[in-house]
């Protein structure tokens, strides 16, 4: 990606390591593991409420990212990190701990302290069927709000090799149809990825692909399409971005209406076939770049680091990066963090998203 990438210093590690107002948007493998990983939350060590009025930083803070290394949502925790270190005052250590369709992360943060030292990235409303597939042993809705920096569309890039007889989107489904292309690239069943094209298919019947390779995150779904592994893949604009500025795969289509501003060329959805009208594919067609806190984090801790993203996207680096990137940042509070992902589970349950899943999955 041609953004600025943040290399990590000697406090960080890595362990593999639009605007607001818009509503956007695993068999799972190794459930069970995910709620191994939650345990029992760990108890508020940060003293009382006066106390907490007058606290900050004072220790590393570890950013986890619930996806592989270069996806939308690692690209954003490496857009910030520079300016949010300095608006903390301490190291950010990045924390790639992917698998389970982001509920391996958030197991993480469940059985983290709550001394405000650690947060989570998420990418709303990518969680949001795994919760509602196979329990995990926690609610992905409990985890405190910080704040919301961001957002992102899906959109649908393909090999490179395909540039002479690719022009549009409707190419690509004619392609399909002729059966030169059958597979597309997703991420797990319950994935946006997957959500979209179970939609293309069996509800709006404008894509008739036959096979779904799967993949961990929008990073490994692009490298799948650039060694022509999958002729095409879905992935966020954000982790899609280093593949198509490398030239070795081009985007098509934004499932977002009115298209990306990362790719201004591309039309959105509502353009690029008729079947789609309006907003209709919305609600899974992009997310949002959400921060979290561990259950029980005092409110005061959540506030403070709410502030400091406020002052890291404030800060020149970071409007830098988006600029160059195209990715959007601003900031709202904890409140809205939290508002994001009900949102997402009412729309999951208005437009049967979990019915579609299970019946063609």
């Amino acid at each position: 990606m041609s953004e600025r990438q943040h290399e990590p210093t000697a406090g960080e590690q890595t362990r593999s390591t639009v605007r607001p107002g818009r509503r956007r948007f695993l068999q799972l493998a190794g459930a069970g593991s995910v709620a191994t990983l939650a345990g029992c939350l760990a108890d508020d060590d940060g003293g009382g409420e006066d106390e907490d009025e007058d606290w900050e930083a004072s220790q590393n803070i570890r950013y986890i990212v619930p996806y592989d290394q270069g996806g939308g949502t690692d690209v954003y925790a490496r857009g910030i990190v520079e300016a949010l270190t300095d608006s903390v005052g301490e190291n950010i250590q990045i924390d790639n701990v992917p698998g389970a369709g982001g509920l391996n992360g958030y197991g993480d943060l469940m059985g983290a302290d709550t001394d405000g030292h650690t947060i989570l990235g998420s990418a709303t409303p990518l969680e949001v069927a795994p919760q509602l597939l196979d329990d995990p042993g926690f609610d992905i809705r409990d985890p405190e709000g910080v704040c919301v920096f961001g957002e992102s569309a899906w959109c649908l890039i393909v090999n490179e090799e395909w540039e002479d007889q690719v022009d549009s989107f409707q190419d690509v489904l004619d392609l399909f149809e002729a059966g030169e292309m059958s597979s597309v690239g997703i991420q797990e069943p319950g994935s946006p990825q997957d959500i979209i094209t179970l939609l293309a298919r069996y509800e709006y019947e404008f894509w008739d692909w036959e096979e779904r390779p799967q993949y961990t995150g929008t990073g490994p779904v692009a490298e799948a399409v650039a060694s022509g592994e999958v002729p095409c893949g879905i992935g966020t604009d954000a982790g899609t971005r280093s593949t198509v500025e490398a030239g070795n795969a081009f985007p098509v289509v934004s499932f977002l209406s009115g298209g990306t501003e990362v790719y201004p060329d591309i039309p959105g959805i509502d353009e690029a076939v008729d079947e789609v009208e309006g907003d209709e594919m919305d609600f899974v067609g992009g997310l949002f770049r959400g921060v979290y806190t561990p259950p029980g984090t005092p409110e005061g801790r959540n506030e403070w680091l709410s502030d400091a993203f406020e002052e890291a996207v404030e800060d020149d680096r970071t409007q830098e990066w988006s600029d160059e990137t195209g990715n959007p940042v601003y900031h709202e509070g904890p409140e809205r963090a939290e508002e994001i992902v009900e949102e997402a589970f009412d729309s999951y349950e208005e437009f049967d998203v979990i019915e579609l899943i299970e019946e063609h999955n």
